[in-house]
């Protein structure tokens, strides 16, 4: 717990507003703003900001920016703040808010808005609220220093469950008024417990999995939750039964496990197994990570969730809403061991593995790449992950231990995801290495941030999947029988790139050069890009193989 005021401030103390949002910050444990400011009262936030030991992170845009204070919540499970400008700043930000919103994290978006007496002014304007209120939780316009003492509830919002963004609009009025310490009280809403599931629901689940001879468990993002994973993993190894992730689930149980058996996509590598199955327990798995298919497996679902969903892929049996570790531990309690032999679940394992392994003699082909980068990488590395084909030979051949240790988007699936995560990851946690995978059209997108992360002395490795295409989409193109047309980028050097914006780079167009450039790249001190020409013939195969 804070102080009820800033710094313990005495009776007929005062502040003004940029002090007042400052202390709310420093009270959550915020360490970092980005953003790309304008020149109004971006300039009072970062200079308040700055003497509280906040450091502001220039990014070379706002969509980037919006995603870095994304992973920072991700990383730390504290408040993420991002600073836009008015008008093009805000609207520039936009795709990043709606991934915060839908990958649930906990962010607030700062932006100017006119004082109430230039209501004459159309320079710049649209209602900035309205824009925004389909992708955040809610919204504040501190217009007065009256306003102030709503900002703590607001930011307590941002990270309530499900956690999402909500929106600060801020004016000069509002932000350079003085006014007395003691009327915005700074304490942080304590996390709210999360309920337990009703009794009679549980022992109707107990049930369920007691008469299970070959169930399956899908673990999805809500594992993060604090005791989630361990009591997944308890309640696995009880019940003997294989457990599938979803990409944002990685690392609820360990990939070495023996009772992990790789990725849930509602496609064709898993397919079989879900179709036998005679029991499927969602743990935390939220609808957002799922693709846009239906529903369609058999067996009945047993829900457990941290919160209910306003839309789902299914509809379970029994739904255990409430906190996930204390339904998984009364689940576990005298529950028999299902049918699974050893030999089957490593059978199974060993399925998922082959399908997604797809090489071409003489070739740096996606799989290899992958596979090679990711038996290099140190234990303590942590991945993030961007949308497009490569996605599909990196998470299978990734080794997560532990929730958190890949960052990828999945409520939105953005490209250009993977360097500001990397970034906003790398500065929230400085201790461990980042290692970016993005394929050269998610980079094209926002190269820029190449400069952010060698001016801000991150430690990572973006390691380019470069085929000169939109590869996923040119699979796609050619499943559905289209002649190949607007797939295709012109050649791209991305090691000349990040030497121009101060970075290492090496580029890499030989399979026997690849293990040594990435050793190198993984020693390095300072931000590096390790181009890679990979053949794309074989996404089509895997593509196939994996989703059907």
């Amino acid at each position: 717990m804070t102080s009820p005021s800033p710094s313990g401030a005495s009776a007929g103390a005062t502040l003004g507003g940029a002090a007042a949002l400052a202390a709310q910050f420093k009270a959550r444990g915020v360490t970092h703003i980005y953003g790309v400011p304008g020149g109004d009262c971006s300039l009072d936030v970062i200079a308040a900001a700055e003497a509280v030991g906040i450091r502001f992170v220039l990014a070379r845009s706002e969509n980037a920016a919006a995603m870095m204070a994304a992973a920072a919540y991700q990383v730390t499970g504290r408040l993420g703040v991002v600073l836009t400008t008015r008008g093009p700043g805000l609207a520039n930000g936009v795709n990043g808010v709606a991934c915060a919103m839908l990958d649930r994290c906990g962010i607030v978006v700062i932006s100017d808005g006119y004082e109430n007496e230039q209501a004459f002014v159309s320079h710049q304007r649209f209602d900035q609220q309205r824009v925004l209120e389909p992708v955040v939780k809610g919204s504040l316009r501190i217009d007065a220093p009256a306003a102030l003492p709503a900002l703590g509830p607001l930011l307590d919002l941002a990270v309530a469950r499900p956690a999402g963004p909500v929106y600060l609009e801020v004016t000069g009025q509002g932000l350079r008024n003085q006014v007395p310490a003691l009327s915005v009280p700074v304490s942080p809403a304590a996390p709210v417990p999360l309920p337990h599931a009703p009794v009679p629901s549980i022992e109707a689940a107990h049930r369920l999995l007691a008469t299970a001879r070959r169930p399956v468990i899908v673990a999805g993002l809500q594992t993060r939750e604090p005791g989630a994973a361990e009591a997944l993993r308890a309640l696995a190894a009880r019940w003997h039964c294989p457990v599938f992730t979803t990409y944002m689930g990685k690392g609820a149980i360990a990939d070495a496990d023996a009772l992990s058996m790789g990725h849930f996509m509602a496609g064709g590598a898993e397919a079989e197994t879900f179709n036998a199955a005679d029991l499927i327990l969602t743990f935390g798995t939220d609808p957002i990570e799922l693709l846009p298919k239906p529903w369609r497996y058999p067996a009945a679902v047993v829900e457990l969730s941290a919160s209910p969903f306003p839309r789902n892929h299914w509809i379970p049996a029994v739904a255990l809403i409430g906190d996930l570790a204390h339904s998984a531990g009364e689940l576990a309690r005298d529950l028999p061991r299902s049918a699974w032999q050893p030999q089957e679940l490593a059978a199974l394992k060993a399925h998922m593995r082959e399908r997604a392994t797809t090489l071409k003699d003489g070739a740096i082909t996606p799989t290899l790449l992958a596979r090679t980068a990711c038996s290099l990488l140190p234990r303590e590395a942590r991945a993030s992950v961007d949308a497009g084909a490569h996605m599909l030979p990196v998470l299978a051949f990734l080794e997560a231990r532990n929730p958190g240790d890949v960052l990828i988007s999945r409520g939105l699936a953005t490209m250009a995801y993977a360097l500001p995560s990397a970034i906003g990851a790398a500065l929230a946690d400085p201790q461990r290495p980042v290692v970016a995978f993005t394929g050269d059209g998610g980079l094209m997108m926002c190269a820029g941030e190449l400069a952010t992360a060698a001016q801000a002395g991150c430690r990572l490795v973006v390691l380019v999947f470069n085929d000169s295409a939109i590869a996923m989409i040119g699979v796609k193109q050619k499943q559905r029988g289209f002649e190949r047309q607007g797939m295709d980028y012109s050649a791209s050097d991305f090691a000349q790139v990040a030497r121009g914006f101060g970075c290492e780079g090496w580029r890499v167009t030989e399979a026997a050069e690849l293990a040594p450039a990435i050793e190198k790249a993984l020693a390095c001190e300072r931000p590096c890009v390790l181009d890679v020409v990979v053949d794309p013939e074989t996404y089509d195969a895997q593509l196939r193989s994996l989703r059907g």
